[in-house]
């Protein structure tokens, strides 16, 4: 029997994991994220100060003891079980693994049996004003129109959907990492070679002496069939089970099935997906007669 999906489908292309925030807050994170915690402590310090300066010192610390009051019995109440932790919202409270359905849509009977590629692009600011310093809006520009460009209902391109990471360098500098998956290396190149990234590459190569502070980079992995495998516990979706897939409709005596965007999210409680050697496509005794395992519940994460 064919693997089904445990999401319901989708009339339109969700956007990816990258874009789910609105553009507000993904603005308000990079300001928040282009500043270390000192910086901030020390703007808090002088806006506090200069707050002081004009009203009775009492009533200038009333906001900050009423919001952190009031986020202290907030985490106090679902600790205690007193309000509904929405930070489990859409969480799906089971087990569940990816699975990449054919071009039609339909996923296949066994496990892991479509190929996949891995697009890593990452980015950084080695300048103390970060995002603020020259030239790195236009680079962010044309990010961002590379990703409404293949978020669009095109499924030509190959591109399956992506989720953007941030981390801090020893130096203070905040790194920003796409991380997206694709239907094969070919599609990723072919996006390369069009006419958005060009004119983007073109500008880099135009303006790059002037760019010594921003840096760039890529990493591309095809994975083939049989070779890879997800397993998320107790989380909303992300990564790869972040992902959508067109899955095609077609002419019914009596009507017309519509096209329908798929999560790739697959049931894992039981089944061939329950372990990793089933999610690879392969039989567990496999992987217990190469590692010295014996078989049981211990060795299926």
């Amino acid at each position: 029997m064919a693997f089904k999906s445990t999401l319901p489908p989708f009339e339109k292309r969700p956007r990816s994991q990258s874009n789910w925030p609105s553009a507000s807050t993904r603005l308000f994170y990079a300001i928040r994220e282009n500043f270390s915690v000192s910086t901030w402590m020390l703007l808090g310090a002088l806006l506090q100060s200069l707050v002081i300066l004009v009203i009775p010192r009492f009533y200038a610390m009333l906001p900050s003891i009423l919001v952190l009051g009031a986020r202290l019995a907030e985490t106090m109440a679902i600790t205690w079980g007193r309000k509904r932790n929405h930070y489990l919202d859409d969480a799906l409270l089971y087990r569940t693994s990816p699975q990449i359905p054919d071009e039609d849509g339909s996923f296949h009977e066994e496990a892991s049996e479509e190929k996949l590629a891995v697009f890593m692009l990452g980015a950084k600011v080695n300048h103390p004003m970060g995002i603020f310093a020259p030239n790195v809006k236009t680079v962010g520009d044309y990010l961002t129109k590379m990703i409404e460009d293949l978020e669009a209902e095109n499924t030509d391109l190959g591109f399956y959907g992506g989720s953007t990471w941030t981390s801090q360098d020893k130096n203070g500098a905040t790194e920003v990492l796409n991380l997206s998956y694709w239907r094969s290396a070919e599609d990723i190149h072919k996006f390369a070679y069009g006419d958005l990234h060009r004119e983007g590459w073109d500008w880099w190569n135009k303006h790059v002496k002037e760019n010594n502070h921003i840096g760039i980079n890529h990493e591309i992995f095809e994975v083939d069939r049989k070779h890879w495998e997800a397993i998320y516990v107790n989380f909303q979706p992300t990564l790869l089970g972040a992902t959508t897939y067109l899955k095609k409709g077609d002419k019914m005596m009596g009507g017309t099935v519509e096209d329908q965007w798929i999560s790739p999210l697959i049931g894992a409680r039981s089944g061939k997906l329950r372990s990793s050697a089933g999610r690879l496509g392969r039989r567990p005794e496999e992987l217990y007669e190469k590692h010295g395992l014996a078989p049981g519940a211990s060795y299926e994460a």
